[in-house]
């Protein structure tokens, strides 16, 4: 029996124990306590004795489906979004409905050439899988009148960087910037005219997003941090606009394609689901995705969020899913991220059995690394007061320190282990996002996924990217 079938079973109330044959129907369990989401386990069934096993308490069974990635959903989510599969067109309109209806909002609130610069995500934040490792800047561009100008600010030895995402949801630049400041042209690859000094950067769409991260050391208390980000400036022409009704998915891929200039790749499919891409086709795609990222196929970045013809770049299932897990992630070549939902043997990181994790200081990264604690229900950090007032939410090369042999070591547990690891707080079902900034072959072999999962079944289904 499939993992789906399951929940189609588990819904209509009819998995039993066979009367007739004795044996138990397989099943995949999810966050009961000390089960396994590994695939072809023996059914925890069998170690039951058989009046026991009789009939399967159906609620019990409605919370075996967790996410591997640490979002719990509900089984009728997974039953409805298994009924058909779904199209690369679907897909592909879900990634723009939802990236594009997000940019609506942000228009709408700040318009165009203007940052927003939001404080450090916290439990209250409404932003899925946060970073903690730096502040925000974001702006929508107007690329319709020339040239759009976009000055970095002067920083210390601090990480800063400059993502452009256009209105597909491609990450057309992404790159470090220059500590002493550095002026960006951000022009439509339509524009023929004469171009100012700066790194000059083309894009199809006419209104782009621009995404500073600037490091911090504190997190939000991190002030000087905070003022070095407030110095970014964009200078260039821009007007109001008409906006597409954000709840309406076919009014914004319509938008979207009038703003934009097709890729030769993808566009039979944006034209097909600016057709076909309804609100209830939307609802369906968000159900199948979640469904598919509960397979536990998705465990990394790699794919999601590069350009059209990388060729790192992933499927549009992948894509799709990159939306909806990270929102503006990097592409592979600027930053790896990996998700981390059990342990070794397939456990749930629920909180009840302190879970110890040993990882090298430097694993050689040419920027920086972090390892950020989420909660499964909310994929946002704890709230202080549910983890005796502290505020510890991530780890990294600035907040630690290494051992004799080089290694650092994470104790996520209720209470502190008071043993000289790091302790990481958790109070209930988490997971937890390994983030590598300027990833490079001098990594492979020693991330989180490489330690953790070698020699153990689940080693091929978490196997890191090799750069």
């Amino acid at each position: 029996m499939s993992f789906f079938e399951l929940a189609q079973h588990c819904l209509r109330g009819n998995l039993k124990w066979s009367k007739k044959t004795g044996q138990s129907p397989k099943v995949y369990p999810g966050p009961l306590k000390g089960h396994r989401v590994l695939d072809k386990l023996p059914s925890v069934t069998k170690k039951m004795g058989k009046q026991e096993g009789i009939v399967l308490m159906q609620e019990k069974l409605r919370h075996m489906v967790l996410a591997v990635i640490g979002v719990v959903v509900a089984i009728a989510t997974v039953a409805s979004a298994q009924e058909r599969d779904l199209s690369d067109v679907e897909f592909y309109g879900y990634k723009i409905t939802h990236h594009m209806g997000v940019m609506v909002q942000h228009m709408d609130t700040f318009g165009f050439n203007e940052f927003d610069h939001p404080p450090i995500a916290d439990h209250r934040s409404f932003v899925i899988t946060p970073a903690l490792d730096h502040f925000y800047s974001k702006a929508v561009i107007d690329t319709r009148w020339g040239p759009v100008i976009v000055d970095t600010p002067a920083r210390d030895d601090r990480y800063g960087s400059l993502l452009v995402t256009d209105m597909e949801h491609f990450g057309i630049y992404a790159e470090v910037t220059d500590p002493d400041g550095q002026r960006f042209v951000v022009v439509h690859e339509n524009y023929d005219g004469t171009l100012p000094d700066g790194t000059v950067i083309r894009t199809k769409s006419d209104f782009p997003l621009i995404f500073l991260r600037t490091q911090s050391f504190a997190f939000n208390e991190d002030k000087l941090a905070d003022s070095i980000r407030r110095q970014a400036r964009i200078y260039g022409a821009w007007q109001d606009v008409d906006l597409p009704n954000a709840k309406d998915p076919q009014a914004i891929i319509r938008w979207t394609m009038e703003h934009s200039t097709r890729y030769p790749e993808t566009t039979d499919l944006i034209t097909q689901a600016a057709e076909t891409y309804t609100a209830e086709v939307h609802k369906a795609a968000f159900e199948h995705i979640f469904a598919y990222l509960q397979t536990g196929q998705v465990t990394g970045s790699t794919g999601m969020f590069d350009r059209v013809d990388s060729p790192t770049g992933g499927s549009h299932i992948v894509r799709a899913a990159g939306t909806l897990l990270g929102h503006l992630g990097f592409p592979t070549h600027h930053a790896y991220y990996q998700n981390t939902p059990v342990d070794a043997e397939g456990n749930l990181l629920d909180g009840e059995r302190p879970f110890v994790l040993t990882i090298p200081y430097e694993p050689g990264v040419d920027l920086f690394w972090s390892v950020t604690r989420y909660a499964n229900e909310t994929r946002l950090p704890l709230n202080p007061a549910d983890i005796g007032g502290s505020n510890v939410q991530a780890y990294n090369a600035f907040n630690t320190e290494p051992d004799a042999d080089g290694n650092i070591t994470i104790t996520f547990s209720r209470e502190d282990p008071a043993d000289g690891t790091y302790w990481m707080p958790v109070v209930e079902p988490y997971y937890f996002i390994t983030r590598y900034y300027g990833p490079n072959s001098r990594m492979n072999g020693n991330t989180v996924h490489d330690i953790m999962f070698k020699g153990t079944p689940l080693e091929d289904a978490f196997q890191a990217t090799q750069y």
